[in-house]
């Protein structure tokens, strides 16, 4: 086994305690699928298992107790919400990794008391995917978002102060990859979330991969919707410290379902 998949399986099995004989599990299905995969798919996925380690590293050593709440939510679980919370992990690392460089106040948001997942100099920051099953043939990817923004918008912490971050990816890729049209289109979905929205601000979070000459680089891109109620702390916040600009890309481009 190369060094860097023993790596992995140390990483994995002994310092998180994921059984990776339980292929039901995600990340367990994911490590072990390697070898048998094509060598993009092979670099993506070893991306994304160091990215979510890095992720937790850097929680560990900001905050055990925010640590062990995740640990607790992805070790000995199953189902296919981990995916959600893979996500919501580095989301998390990423406002921290913000929040310190600019010395920004980061806060873990509590659910007891109907507060948004992160708040960061009072401004709230809300994580949450849509999954789409490539089996599901009733599945559509426009309802199932416009589903999940309608849950959220619905809690108590939707407000002009608070940003709502979607996951959008893996829908995205099934449906290029389908080829075939999707009604209510993402546009149509995003006219329609704008117009309804209680969020200062709706993300809609994409991966990609550029290809150059066989180089992999991995890019994050997010498509914002303000609301006309958008506060005006949220959107300096925004734009002074996590809008980095348009990003120009050279080689092709890839999506992956994460």
């Amino acid at each position: 086994m190369p060094e860097f998949m023993k790596n992995i399986f140390y990483y994995y099995k002994e310092t998180l305690g994921i059984d990776l004989s339980d292929l039901s599990h995600p990340i367990s299905s994911k490590i072990n699928s390697i070898p048998f995969s094509t060598l993009i798919d092979q670099k993506v996925k070893k991306h994304h298992l160091i990215t979510f380690g890095h992720s937790l590293i850097d929680i560990k050593v900001y905050d055990k107790k925010i640590y062990n709440f995740y640990i607790k939510r992805i070790a000995r679980n199953s189902d296919i919400s981990i995916n959600g919370h893979i996500f919501e992990i580095n989301q998390c690392a990423h406002f921290i990794r913000t929040a310190k460089k600019n010395n920004l106040k980061f806060n873990f948001g509590d659910a007891n008391q109907n507060e948004p997942d992160f708040i960061v100099e009072n401004i709230g920051f809300e994580i949450t995917s849509i999954r789409y099953s490539e089996k599901g043939n009733m599945s559509n990817p426009g309802r199932k978002l416009l589903k999940k923004f309608n849950e959220k918008n619905k809690k108590e912490y939707a407000a002009k102060n608070v940003v709502l971050i979607i996951d959008i990816n893996q829908p995205t890729f099934y449906t290029i990859k389908d080829g075939k049209s999707v009604t209510p289109t993402f546009e149509e979905v995003r006219e329609i979330i704008k117009n309804e929205a209680k969020f200062g601000l709706v993300l809609y979070f994409m991966e990609w991969i550029e290809n150059i000459n066989d180089n992999f680089f991995f890019k994050g891109t997010v498509y914002p919707d303000y609301s006309e109620n958008c506060s005006a702390e949220l959107k300096t916040l925004m734009e002074q410290y996590f809008f980095k600009g348009k990003y120009n890309y050279e080689g092709e481009i890839l999506v992956s379902p994460n």
